[in-house]
């Protein structure tokens, strides 16, 4: 792929040219080159709304939990209700999370992440500052973990 492209070192398709220079792939069509290589088949007769998931969404916020290191029991804070920042909350808890603080500032994301059982802050109430809320849901210490799910 590499010599193909003129790239040298590793290269990630959707992402700018400082990890390979493949433009993104959220279109409705996208050219894929080398497409065979990573793709998997899923077998079975689940409808495509039901996987559509697993190929970026899902596993954005489930990484970024990951990355998080997130230890059973902690609290984990999101940034970011939107798609990514839903699937980090769902991932935080998957992984042991025993409280995730979800902030964002549009009702429809917080009450989905109230949903997933995720308590909320909502940074654009005029009373609130994320710092205190912080520290008023932790007891002073704040969260073990942070997940920023806010994009670019």
């Amino acid at each position: 792929m590499e010599a193909a492209y003129g790239y040298s070192g590793s290269c990630l398709f959707g992402y700018s040219h400082m990890m390979g220079g493949y433009a993104g792939g959220q279109a409705q069509y996208a050219r894929v080159p080398f497409a065979n290589v990573g793709p998997l088949k899923i077998e079975s007769d689940l409808p495509d709304e039901k996987v559509l998931f697993l190929s970026d969404i899902f596993p954005t916020g489930y990484m970024a939990a990951e990355n998080a290191q997130i230890l059973p029991g902690d609290t984990v804070a999101v940034w970011g209700c939107g798609p990514v920042g839903q699937f980090a909350v769902a991932s935080a808890f998957l992984l042991g999370a025993a409280r995730v603080i979800a902030i964002d500032r549009l009702p429809e994301r917080l009450e989905m992440a109230r949903s997933l059982g995720a308590i909320t802050v909502d940074y654009s109430e005029e009373d609130v500052s994320v710092l205190t809320a912080l520290k008023d849901l932790t007891g002073g210490i704040g969260p073990d973990a942070c997940i920023d799910a806010v994009g670019l």
